[in-house]
This record gives structure tokens, C-alpha cells and sequence, in this order.
């Protein structure tokens, strides 16, 4: 009795894992998970990914040289490790049939090369769970001035990890007076001479904004078209007051296709989609 309820919790597993790969948009997330609190509470909850944002700096209470801690600039301080929130993830995955993802976002190189006796121990192929490496990588819009991540010492070191998922996007500046923008096609072009100049042969995401990516479909379905062979996809994220034409955008994220895109908007805007739901009469 024991075996046959094992076999059908185990293929309710795999089941909803197949849904998820149909429709990415259901793939839901907890932000800035940067503290042990939030930690707890996130894998507590119904959410699939954890992101979180990677600096050098020190524990709270702690001298000694710095070292990759959870935390967003400026911050530099945390009560929460990379290698202690990896364990925690892991630990968690070890004894849950339903798996946490994390999105890591890098925020400088320094921790990026700091982070790989860290990150390497999860990455073999006998760990599962998801783990994305993320960092922008190059300028992009509206005349970003945000320092992107070092592309070269990046994609050198993410290629490395060949389990992991590159999620490599564009810096942006948008929101509050500045309304309109889109990616231009040199950006993409840039983006796709970094991925061919490194070899890259692993999976790939790019992170493009709501706001801007809602006025860029033609360059971003050749981003994608280009990248096919990496099982590449988008991720389209978004903060709190971006202008964003939402016909515009559910246009995209539709011809883009759902089993192509994660979301990672605020729920007002994602309500406002109305993108289909979930297909739960599949047979399989």
C-alpha cells in the first residue's frame, strides 16, 4: 500500500512539473529572499523560485575578509550567507517532494568570482533543484547608467556550470518620468556575440522589462530565434509603477509562447494579462 501511494505521489509530481513546462507564466516567486526570516518563510510557502541578490560584504557581527552574502546594494552586511542559503535550499529539496528554484542575482563580478566554491558543490548533476546564475550583463535602455556586470569574466565563469541556467540580461533605466523605451536591435545584437563568442551551450533566459519589452517584439523573437539551440527564454519582470501597454505585452508574451516565457510581475499587471490558465485536462 505504502509502494502504490509513493508511485502516485511521485507521478502527481511529475505531472505538475510537465504543466509548469507548458505554461511557464504559473512558475511563481519570492524576491530579495535576503535574510534568514525571509528564507524560512519562503520555503514555508507555495512559491516555486527564490531570488536573491549575491554581494561581498560580512555577516552581521562578523570582521574577517569580505564574502558573498545575501543582501541588496548598498547593503554589504546580512545574517545570511550564499554557502548557508544554499544549504538551507538543498536541505529543504532533500526532504520535499515539490522542488525550490533560486535566481541568483550577482550584483557585482567580484562576488560573481568570489560565489564558485560556493555555488560548484550544488551544481553537479546529482542535485536537481533549479538554480539560475544572473547578472546584467550589458547596457541596454533607456541610456542606462547602471555599470553592467563584466560579460567576459561572467559568461566565462557561468559556462563553467553547465547544470546551472545563465539568466543574462540588459541594464535599464525606467520608471517614474521615464515612460517609453524599447531594446534596440544592436543591444540584442550584442547579447548574441557574447553568447557565440563564449561558446555558451546551456540553457539561457533573458530578463527584459515589461515596460520596454511590450515595445520590442520583432528584435526579441529574434533573440529568441537565435538562440533556440540554448532552449533560451524570456523572463519578463517588472517594478512596482512601470508604464506598460499591457496589449502590447500580452501580444508578446502570446506569440513569444507561454511554454517560452516566466513572469515575474507585480500581480495587478499579471492580473490584467488575462493570459490563459493552466491546462489541467492534458492527458499525458
Amino acid at each position: 500500500m505504502l509502494r502504490i501511494f509513493v508511485i502516485l505521489a511521485l507521478a502527481s509530481v511529475i505531472h505538475s512539473e510537465e504543466e509548469i513546462m507548458k505554461n511557464l507564466t504559473t512558475v511563481t516567486w519570492a524576491h530579495a529572499v535576503n535574510n534568514k526570516t525571509y528564507l524560512e518563510a519562503a520555503l514555508a510557502s507555495e512559491v516555486s523560485m527564490l531570488e536573491a541578490d549575491i554581494v561581498l560584504g560580512h555577516v552581521k557581527g562578523k570582521d574577517g575578509p569580505p564574502i558573498p552574502v545575501m543582501a541588496h546594494p548598498p547593503a554589504t552586511t546580512s545574517d545570511l550567507t550564499l554557502a548557508d542559503f544554499l544549504s538551507a535550499v538543498s536541505q529543504f529539496n532533500n526532504v520535499n517532494s515539490k522542488q525550490k528554484g533560486v535566481k541568483l542575482d550577482f550584483k557585482s563580478i567580484d562576488a560573481f568570482e568570489k560565489a564558485q566554491d560556493h555555488i560548484a558543490p550544488f551544481l553537479k548533476p546529482d542535485i536537481t533543484f533549479p538554480i539560475w546564475l544572473n547578472a546584467d550583463i550589458l547596457p541596454g535602455p533607456v541610456d542606462a547608467e547602471t555599470k553592467p556586470v563584466d560579460p567576459e569574466k561572467f559568461l566565462s565563469l557561468g559556462s563553467k556550470h553547465k547544470r546551472a541556467v545563465l539568466s543574462v540580461g540588459w541594464t535599464t533605466q525606467y520608471g517614474g518620468n521615464i515612460t517609453e523605451g524599447e531594446y534596440s536591435r544592436d543591444q540584442i545584437g550584442s547579447m548574441l556575440r557574447m553568447l557565440n563568442e563564449h561558446h555558451i551551450n546551456q540553457t539561457v533566459t533573458f530578463p527584459v522589462r515589461a515596460g520596454l519589452a511590450s515595445n520590442s517584439q520583432p528584435v526579441i523573437l529574434d533573440l529568441l530565434r537565435e538562440t533556440g539551440y540554448l532552449n533560451s527564454s524570456i523572463t519578463v519582470w517588472s517594478s512596482e509603477g512601470d508604464a506598460v501597454e499591457v496589449d502590447r505585452l500580452r501580444a508578446l508574451l502570446l506569440t513569444v509562447g507561454l511554454e517560452r516565457t516566466y513572469l515575474d510581475v507585480p500581480q495587478e499587471l499579471a492580473a490584467r494579462l488575462r493570459l490563459p490558465p493552466p491546462d489541467t485536462k492534458t492527458k499525458h
